[in-house]
């Protein structure tokens, strides 16, 4: 639903991440282990897709193969910026690219200056970022990206002709800052599309690119699952003062309320920071039912990344399968 939501704010593009599983399927997760967003231990490498997508997390969702998204968005706009983690998952990759044509609509990533130079060897038709490092190598990659603007970085990527994005740009204040053309920053990458796309809105330079309240259309392919359980196909979303729709059949538009849109076993996606009031055992999932082993000291803090309520006590969730309770 969250791709949905930013396809419909018309991003340019969905930033991907990938793991491997032990079928050699690519599916998009973040995480190695599935304990944070489906409140499994299980690690993602380890297991079939089709012992993987069984699960389902807080939005009613099952984790996502690569070539899936790639049939939902294949007739969007929207493109795609990849990070493969190595060169089994490039391999595995560039075969999905170039079967469903997409070429010119992904952008690759890696944190491995050897990994962007294999990429354009193979393909030298899809440009590649740098993420961190050294801006002043880039060797054959079109962009670098961090997550700390730099006044003197965007002064060298400018006059070198590469383009700079920055990552994690969240906050109002960090978008007005980064859209003026004095600043140099060529891409945003944010958690927050509709709230970026609102403050480009304002922007006599793009407000004809970005409407605040209500935006055109765009072509999906794929099913969603109504609260009645039904599964109906739509091939458009859209969105409307923040409300996200999708077209199911000629005049018929479906309200994202209309969907079964949550799930009391997942964990919920939240952030905060929790100081131990003991010391405190960590487990590998929201049940308990696996000691990691590890303690963290009493009155130590911790940022957590999920919660879930479990016989009336919260579990926090401490980044991957590392989950404690209070």
């Amino acid at each position: 639903m969250a791709y949905d939501r930013a396809v419909g704010a018309h991003v340019d593009y969905l930033e991907l991440d990938l793991q491997k599983t032990a079928d050699n399927i690519l599916v998009v997760s973040h995480d190695e282990n599935m304990s944070r967003v489906f409140g499994i231990d299980r690690n993602i490498k380890d297991y079939p897709y089709r012992k993987l997508n069984i699960y389902i997390n807080q939005n009613n969702e099952s984790m996502h193969s690569l070539e899936d998204v790639f049939k939902r968005y294949q007739n969007s706009n929207v493109k795609f910026m990849i990070e493969p983690k190595g060169d089994d998952d490039t391999k595995l990759l560039l075969q999905l690219i170039k079967k469903y044509q997409l070429e010119k609509r992904v952008l690759l990533e890696s944190f491995s200056k050897e990994a962007l130079i294999t990429c354009s060897k193979v393909s030298p038709q899809i440009p590649t970022t740098q993420l961190s490092g050294d801006y002043q190598s880039l060797s054959l990659s079109k962009y670098y990206a961090n997550n700390f603007y730099s006044e003197k970085t965007a002064n060298y990527l400018n006059e070198h002709q590469k383009g700079y994005l920055l990552w994690g740009v969240n906050t109002v204040d960090q978008m007005e800052q980064y859209v003026q053309p004095e600043a140099g920053v060529s891409g945003i990458l944010t958690d927050f599309p509709i709230k970026l796309a609102t403050v480009l809105h304002a922007n006599d330079a793009f407000k004809r690119h970005y409407e605040s309240v209500s935006y055109p259309s765009n072509n999906i392919s794929g099913d969603i699952l109504l609260k009645n359980g039904r599964r109906v196909y739509a091939n458009q979303v859209k969105l409307k003062e923040n409300k996200l729709y999708y077209h199911v059949k000629p005049n018929l538009w479906i309200n994202y309320n209309d969907l079964k849109n949550s799930n009391d076993f997942a964990p919920q996606a939240k952030t905060g920071k929790i100081i131990l009031r003991k010391k405190t055992a960590v487990y590998t999932d929201p049940s308990f039912k696996k000691n990691s082993g590890r303690k963290l000291a009493a009155n130590s803090a911790w940022n957590y990344f999920a919660v879930k309520k479990i016989d009336g006590k919260t579990a926090y969730n401490l980044g991957g399968s590392q989950w404690i309770r209070q």
